[in-house]
């Protein structure tokens, strides 16, 4: 169990980066992988790595001297710097805002350089999550909770959400990962769940409605106060695409499965550069 910024780091999809990407439509020339799934509240750490050659079992080399620039919408450009703990390229101040464009830039020696470039998402519209508890029972017989996560869904446009729950343990002091069980059969349908127990889905079944999603609570969790968190992100396009992207790859790893591409938005090169803006709840 780790501390609370790194949960909510995970929350935000820092690990996601870690996705292997599939290469076979990369030729033979080594190019850069940039990935980097950024949010509104948290410092961006970027993550360059070089291709693989197609039926290696090397181990990730990452590219430690590279230039890589973080510009916004007003042609203000800022560096990163390399951290040889994380591996990932950092700056302590920069922060990017909702409903912002920015782009990033990387060079290396013998690469060519790359590129890409999005508009972060605007804040979800959220009414505050609430929570109940003896709302039901569980298979033994022992009191369950309902955690009610409400999104107020923007009309005439698509939108995409990432959930995700915790709960707080007063003995350890710390935040752990609550696995959402939910009772919407629609959202556990099209809901793709991530390797952190986060939900990300579309509002293509609630476009411009406003949105419950009832989520079970386990006999025994959340003691004493706080007692759960909710992280609400709201995803851009390209965020959604790469969750997607993983899901599908997942589902044609098979035997007599055809896996597909991992969405790559990075030009010259290979990897992930999309966006989230976060609303964070605490339930006391």
């Amino acid at each position: 169990m780790k501390k609370l910024l790194f949960l909510i780091g995970v929350a935000v999809g820092i690990s996601a980066c870690e996705t292997k990407l599939d290469l076979s439509e990369i030729s033979g020339r080594n190019r850069l992988v940039v990935n980097a799934l950024i949010n509104d509240q948290d410092k961006i750490e970027i993550q360059v790595s070089k291709t693989i050659p197609l039926g290696s079992t090397a181990a990730v080399e990452f590219v430690n001297n590279a230039v890589v620039t973080v510009s916004d919408e007003n042609g203000n450009s800022v560096g990163f710097s390399y951290n040889v703990g994380t591996d990932k390229y950092e700056n302590s101040v920069f922060r990017a805002s909702a409903g912002k464009y920015y782009s990033v830039s990387v060079k290396a020696p013998g690469f060519d350089e790359v590129y890409a470039d999005m508009v972060m998402p605007g804040k979800a519209i959220s009414v505050p999550s609430t929570w109940k508890d003896s709302t039901d029972l569980d298979s033994s017989g022992y009191p369950t909770g309902t955690l009610t996560v409400n999104l107020n869904d923007k009309s005439g446009e698509a939108n995409y959400y990432r959930v995700s729950l915790f709960y707080y343990d007063d003995i350890t002091a710390i935040w752990n990962t609550l696995a959402p069980i939910t009772r919407d059969a629609a959202i556990e349908n099209e809901a793709i769940v991530s390797e952190d127990g986060s939900w990300v889905f579309s509002d293509k079944t609630f476009n411009g409605q406003q949105k419950s999603i009832s989520f079970i609570t386990p006999f025994g969790y959340a003691q004493g106060t706080p007692k759960y968190l909710v992280v609400t992100e709201s995803l851009n396009e390209p965020y959604f695409q790469y969750f997607q992207s993983i899901e599908n790859y997942k589902a044609g790893a098979g035997v007599f499965g055809e896996a597909t591409p991992v969405f790559s938005n990075i030009r010259n090169g290979v990897g992930i550069w999309a966006g989230s803006s976060i609303s964070r709840d605490t339930i006391r």
